[in-house]
């Protein structure tokens, strides 16, 4: 079976995460951290203020805790440097030769690694919540809460996506790090991991919506903490054209690429 195949590279993904037991507790420490500092920098900023820029107290850290377990759950960057390392050491030949994608091969095992991740992360965040006494706020409405568990997978796709690509143009790059350490900065930023992209002036929040990023993080939390409603449907056909771009795009940048790899590396 075709896919069958690929769930074996899940599974073997998944299985694996049980052995490196310290990778995971870095997953939940990192989750941890991040939820504490929020709940620092922003007792600090709403003491005395009731809301910044439509924000209750509970609403933004409500918005932090669910953006930090998703942040958790991207992997991606793992594809780019595994793949870059690859292609420099030789060992992408085995890739080129067996019945299997590589974008499919690298995706799956993330994928395996996210869902394995998933639990201890959100169980660091209900921790969080209950201990710094936080009133989580969440979506009444049905169907935005579907969109937003539809747009989660489709931004960790994209993320898979945009790091595949960046690994691949180590065909034509003796080294991507400096690809990789921009990537890292900007995406950090533009996802809205630092800070809700909503409090950015209108004229940015505005532009920043026509940039995938905006829909990875930033707009399945504020959908799940019960706002940004209304951008649901137009985030999920945006987000998706994004992904089939890329989608082509990888095919082709890969086709064109691999023809220069001479299978011992460069």
């Amino acid at each position: 079976m075709k896919t069958g195949k690929y769930f074996e590279v899940f599974r073997w993904s998944f299985k694996m995460q049980m052995v490196w037991r310290f990778d995971v507790a870095m997953t939940v420490l990192a989750t941890i951290g991040r939820i504490l500092a929020a709940f620092i920098l922003w007792r600090a900023v709403f003491t005395g203020t009731e809301y910044v820029k439509g924000f209750s107290f509970d609403a933004m850290l409500s918005y932090y805790i669910i953006s930090s377990v998703l942040n958790s759950l991207d992997f991606s960057n793992q594809i780019s440097g595994e793949i870059s390392y690859l292609i420099r050491d030789g060992g992408f030949s085995k890739h080129m030769v067996t019945p299997m994608s590589p974008f499919g091969f690298f995706g799956f095992m993330t994928a395996g690694e996210s869902a394995f991740h998933f639990g201890f992360s959100f169980a660091a965040a209900l921790a969080c919540s209950f201990i710094f006494g936080i009133r989580m706020l969440f979506a009444a409405d049905l169907l935005t809460i579907i969109a937003a568990l539809v747009m989660i997978p489709l931004g960790l796709l994209f993320m898979m996506c945009f790091h595949y690509f960046l690994g691949i143009l180590t065909f034509k790059f003796l080294s991507i790090n400096s690809f990789l350490f921009l990537a890292g900065n900007i995406t950090v930023f533009l996802t809205g991991s630092l800070v809700p992209l909503s409090l950015l002036p209108d004229s940015i929040h505005f532009i920043m919506k026509l940039f995938p990023f905006y829909y990875v993080t930033y707009l399945p939390a504020m959908l799940l903490s019960g706002q940004s409603g209304d951008e649901a449907l137009p985030g999920i056909l945006v987000l998706s054209l994004w992904v089939a771009a890329f989608l082509i795009l990888n095919r082709f940048a890969y086709n064109r690429l691999r023809i220069r790899y001479e299978g011992v590396g460069i």
